[in-house]
């Protein structure tokens, strides 16, 4: 029984760890959508080129329309695409700054 509280703190400390790295992540993937300033009139190959990374989700919202979004931990950005052309930000948060 010795080693449970070894266990525990291991556990803990492993957990925080990975937390940490997952908001970077986050925080990596905002920092580049805002390197990247005005969003509206971009297409979308530009963004994900310049952003590194295919959306995680794209939905048909109308007709030549779509609801583009990329998720990381503690950071999500939705935008509006008419045809391949950014029509805006619908949504964007971030946790952790």
């Amino acid at each position: 029984m010795d080693f449970l509280p070894w266990l525990v703190g291991a556990i803990i400390v492993g957990g925080l760890i990975t937390a940490a790295i997952n908001a970077e992540q986050g925080n990596s993937l905002a920092s580049k959508f805002a390197a990247l300033g005005t969003l509206t009139g971009r297409t979308q190959e530009e963004i994900i080129a310049a952003v590194g990374e295919a959306p995680t989700s794209v939905s048909v919202i109308g007709e030549n329309q779509m609801l583009v979004q990329w998720q990381k931990q503690g950071y999500h950005i939705a935008l509006a695409f008419t045809g391949d052309i950014c029509d805006g930000v619908t949504h964007e948060t971030l946790v952790n700054p």
